[in-house]
This record gives structure tokens, sequence and C-alpha cells, in this order.
């Protein structure tokens, strides 16, 4: 069955439960003060069904006082019911619903002009054309305007085929593709059951038994039981007045305000952008840290401006805007917010959600704000990719984007598909896949690069540089631990090569300059014939007439080459003498020596043979025992 939610709207004493009572037959106000005052003073529900169409009313109340609640009924509903008594016409809170039924995105709905009973036709007429001025420049200009008495039922039935009409074709509610998500407007606590919730289901499906979370708070619950006005099912979906049984939960930790929605990636917030409506009614311009009240969903929160696009905004004009909360809320782009003032009261403004995740700007770049892509679905391309170059090198998953957005996975798989088949967006071979915008990756092997060849510019002989230090040169922290898929990927884009654990340059797996490999020749055969009596480098540099930095580099190459072998931290000696000298210790007619004895065959001092003694013991050949080395491996 098709749902559609009706929201009434006017000023107080207007007759909108009056209205609602003669349409379904529902007496909406259940607070023993509300019937003996006569007036709404909480949120009431009605419904009806009419050719296939199950039709929900919330009804609200009209008192100035009561704007907030109001707002919070408002939030869940898909049409407007404007109500207007025929006997005093347009009155301030006529003004002030249809301004926020307005920001909150209401398409449209019809008009109901109350109490006309009690007036002359000529009079009727003129309320008629009155509202129909009023509602020029707005969605609800040309809705249909329907004369009733609730007294007499005069006008009801055409109200109802009104009603009956929109409804059918209204633009359905978001079920497949988005999680169940539910605006909690009430709180109970029911015999026999236990803890209930209701409001209206604004997008997904719910089944008995599911688990679900409350936000902001993270309460995690189950449904235990659902009804739809009384009536229990097993099920529920978008665009019904559900009220859940959960399981496992007070009503003390339950208020008016959260929502509850099925499992997710999904994350509160504390700062909102908007794109931002200030009021021609308001009484003086928008600046930041100007405070205020957000009104999301059924959600009421102080906030203040952090940053406006334009400056001061003025009365009538439209901006972004990023506004800091006071508590935490669970928005996602496309939802609205209605601003309104606590002193004196009143609403002034109401924005679009554009972001929920974007970082506070500094004041200098609050101009990029207006930048923002729109959030529309034929614009998901546009804002994914937005989302995705926001990431830079440390990417997003798909399913990060997709709680950002508030859908389910499969729902960015095709605009993420069309934007890599573009070429903007790339795909690192991670699990799950993270995406880089291509811009930032592009960035990256330009900065490879020249990093490259900075680091080997001034050295005629290298191994490379090391991975984790490369990366760490060219890569922003947030990326570094998706270091060796970057370098990965440079190596296939044919910026560098990866050898041992280092970088060196594309097909190659060292570096060296003509005049290195020269130059390497001659050091290595100054250690090779030195053998047991190694130079120092500097003293290699002046020997061939080179530069000591270019010297020390080529023992570095040579020894990370293991063609030399550092003792003791200071003596380099070529691997040829020292395997040398393992060699003679193994064929040594005698099972161990001293060191003197060492010294004397192999003519060493003892500053140099300590060093080659311990490299013989790391090497397994020998083993001290007391003074003497005992040479393994002898039978």
């Amino acid at each position: 069955m098709r749902h559609v939610v009706y929201g009434t709207a006017g000023h107080i004493d207007h007759g909108k439960t009056a209205l609602v009572r003669a349409l379904t037959g529902i007496d909406c106000d259940r607070l023993p003060e509300e019937r003996e005052r006569g007036i709404t003073i909480d949120l009431g529900f009605a419904h009806m069904e009419v050719e296939g169409t199950r039709v929900h009313f919330v009804d609200v109340p009209g008192h100035e006082r009561l704007v907030h609640t109001m707002v919070a009924g408002a939030s869940g509903i898909d049409l407007a019911l404007l109500v207007v008594a025929a006997d005093e016409g347009i009155m301030p809170q006529t003004r002030e619903h249809l301004e926020v039924i307005r920001l909150m995105g209401v398409p449209g709905g019809a008009v109901a002009l109350t109490k006309t009973d009690l007036v002359e036709e000529d009079f009727v007429e003129l309320v008629a054309e009155e509202v129909a001025e009023l509602l020029e420049g707005t969605p609800f200009a040309g809705v249909p305007v329907v004369p009733v008495s609730a007294r007499t039922g005069e006008g009801i039935e055409a109200l109802r085929r009104v009603l009956a009409e929109q409804a059918a074709s209204a633009r359905p509610r978001l079920v497949e593709g988005r999680p169940f998500r539910e605006a909690v407007d009430r709180v109970f606590t029911m015999a026999g059951s236990g803890t209930v919730i209701t409001g209206t289901s604004l997008w997904g499906r719910l089944d008995v038994g599911r688990e679900v979370v409350v936000h902001p708070q993270g309460l995690r619950s189950r449904a235990r039981r659902l009804h739809v006005h009384g009536e229990e099912r097993e099920s529920v979906e978008a665009g019904e007045r559900v009220a859940i049984n959960l399981a496992g939960l007070s009503t003390g930790q339950l208020e008016r305000g959260q929502q509850v929605l099925t499992p997710g990636p999904w994350e509160p917030t504390r700062l909102v952008t908007v794109r931002l409506e200030l009021l021609a009614s308001a009484p003086h311009p928008l600046d930041e840290g100007d405070e205020m009240e957000v009104h999301a969903l059924a959600a009421r929160v102080p906030a203040r401006v952090d940053r406006l696009a334009r400056r001061p905004l003025e009365p009538g004009g439209t901006t972004v805007a990023q506004l800091g909360l006071g508590a935490e809320i669970l928005l996602f782009p496309g939802d609205r917010v209605v601003l309104r003032r606590p002193a004196p009261v009143n609403t002034f403004g109401g924005g679009l959600v554009l972001d929920t995740r974007l970082g506070r700007l500094k004041r200098r770049d609050a101009p990029r704000l207006e930048e923002l892509p729109p959030v529309h679905r034929q614009a998901w391309p546009a804002l994914l990719a937005s989302w995705i170059g926001r990431a830079g090198l440390a990417g997003v998953t798909a399913g990060e984007l997709a709680g950002h957005l508030g859908v389910l996975p499969g729902e960015v798989e095709a605009p993420l598909g069309r934007l890599l088949e573009e070429g903007t967006i790339h795909a690192l071979p991670t699990r799950p896949p993270r995406l880089v915008a291509a811009d930032p990756l592009d960035g990256l092997a330009r900065r490879a690069k020249e990093e490259l060849t900075r680091r080997l510019a001034s050295q005629e002989v290298s191994t490379g540089i090391p991975n984790r230090e490369f990366a760490a040169a060219i890569l922003p922290r947030p990326a570094l631990s998706l270091a060796d898929v970057y370098l990965e990927e440079l190596r296939q884009r044919g910026v560098l090569e990866l050898s041992e654990g280092r970088v060196v340059p594309p097909g190659a797996t060292e570096h060296m300059t003509s005049l290195g490999e020269e130059l390497t020749r001659k050091v290595e055969r100054v250690y090779r014939e030195a053998g047991l009596d190694p130079p120092s480098p500097a003293e290699v540099a002046e020997r061939i007439a080179a530069r000591p930095a270019t010297v020390e580099g080529i023992c570095t190459y040579l020894l990370q080459r293991k063609r030399l072998q550092r003792l003791e931290g200071r003596f380099l000696i070529h691997s040829a003498c020292l395997d040398e000298v393992k060699r003679s210790v193994q064929e040594w007619e005698t099972d161990s020596f001293t060191v003197g004895e060492f010294k004397e065959r192999f003519g060493l001092s003892r500053k140099l043979a300590i060093p080659i003694l311990e490299w013989l013991d790391s090497e397994r050949v020998t083993v001290r025992q007391d003074s003497r080395r005992k040479i393994l491996g002898r039978r």
C-alpha cells in the first residue's frame, strides 16, 4: 500500500484538530489537558485510507510558544495541509508555519479554509484571495483551496478527494537503497511490552527482530514489535507512522530528537555545512558568531554560525554556511534544517545540508564553501568525486562514501563506476579498494620523480633510498600506511624501480654514473690490496684524488652490496680478505688458539685482531672459550 504523510499547519484555534477528526474520525488530542483547554499542546496522529493509499496526518500545535513542537512534527511529512480559519484569515503563525514547511522542502499540499459556517460566502472568497496572494512565489502557489466546516461537514468530502488525488501522485519515499531511518517524536512505556518510540519512517524497511541503533548515542537495540496506527506488523517501510517496541532500552535513555536506524557506518556530527537561506522577514543580518537554535528532524540543539561564504548575510539572501552545533546530531546530505532564535522567539532561516564531515574552514577559505557541489541524486558523481578528492592520498572506500551519503553500499557503485571509466578517480589494490582522485595521484608521481632526482643528484654511486624513507618524503602522514601500495603504483607508472627494499631509478637496480663506476673500481681495488691493513675512507679519497663525500658514498654502496665489511663500527675490510682469513682458520691444524697465536699467524695488531675474531664468532667459525677460541666444525 502507498503511504503519504500530511502535516497540518496554521495558527492556534483555526480548527486543525477538528478538521483532522472530521476527515478521519480520529481525535488527535490525546492529553487530558488538551481536551480540557481545547488546544493542541503536543503532536497528534491520525490516518485514513482512500483509493488504495493510506494517508497519515501529523497534527501540530499552533501556539507561537510551541513552534518547536510543530517543527518536530513537520520533519517527516510529504505534503502540508495549511489550515486558515475563514473568520480570522491569515495570522502570525499562519505565516511562520508556512515558512517552516517551505524551509523544510515540503513541495506542496492543500489549503483548508475552516469555520466557513461562521461567515458569509463573500468573506470566504475574500480570505481565499488573501491566501492565494500569501502563497505566491512559494512551492504552494496554485495549490487547491477548499472551504470546509468541520462542524457541519460541508466541504469535507471535497477536501478528502483533493488529498487522495495529491497522495496518489506524491513522490514515493526512499525504500530501496537506504537504511531504515525514523526520527523519534514520542517516547512512552506500554504495559506488557516495555519501551516504545514513535515517528515517521523516513527511509528504508524494517522487520521485526532486526537490530537497530539509536543515534547520536549509538545505543543498540532490537525491534521487538512494530505497530502502525495500532495495527501490529511484521515489517514497515518509509512513509508510515511507526511505533517500535525497543528491546533492552529504558525510557530514560530515549527522547524526542533521536533517530533509529538499521546498523551502518553512520556518524553524528557537531559541524554541519548547509546552503542557508535568511528569510526576508529576518529582523537583522546574519554574521559569524551569531547564536541560534537548529531544528533538524525532531531534534533541537543550540548552535552558532562558524563560517559564512558571504558575510554578513542580509535578510532575503542565501549563502553556504558552517554551523557549529552544541550537541551531536545525525544528519545526511539532503536533510533540511530550520533556524530559530530563542529570544525573541522567531523563525529566521533554514537550509539544505550539503556536508557533515567537512572540517571547519579558516576564514580566508570561507568563499570556497560556495564551490561545494549539489547533493541531489543526479549530482552524485560530482559529489562523490569531490569527497574522494578531499580525502587526498589517504583515499576513501566505497563503504565510507555510502555512509557519508546515507545510502547502502550498492547505491554508489554506478556513479563510482562512471568516475573510474572517466579516469577521474583510481582504485588502489587494497581490501577493500581505496579510491583516490587522479590529480593527487599525478601530483605524487611528479613529486616522486623530483625527490628521486634530488636525492641522487649529489651521489655518484648509490644502491637507492630505503622504501620507507622515500615514502615518508613524498606521502602525507595519513597516507603512510599505504606506502607499499603507492610505491608499487609508481613502479608500474615507470617513475621508479624497487630493488631489495630500496627505491632506484627506473630500469635499474642501483644508481651509478660513469664517473661513479670508475671511482667504485678504484676504491674497491684499494681495499682489496690493503688486505688486513685497511685505510680510512678519507685516506682512500686522498690516495685516488677524489672528494671524501664521494668516497664515503661509494663505501656505503660497497657495504650494502656486501663487498666490504665494517668491523667494530670503524674498520672497513674487503670481504674477500675476510673470506681468506676464514678459510685459513678452518684449515689450521689445531682445535683452538689464543689471541696471540691468531695475531702471529696473520700479522695483526691487537686493535684489529679482536674485531676480526668477533666477526669469526658471528660467522660461527669460532667460539670463545675463556682465553682461547675453539674452531667449530672439527670432529
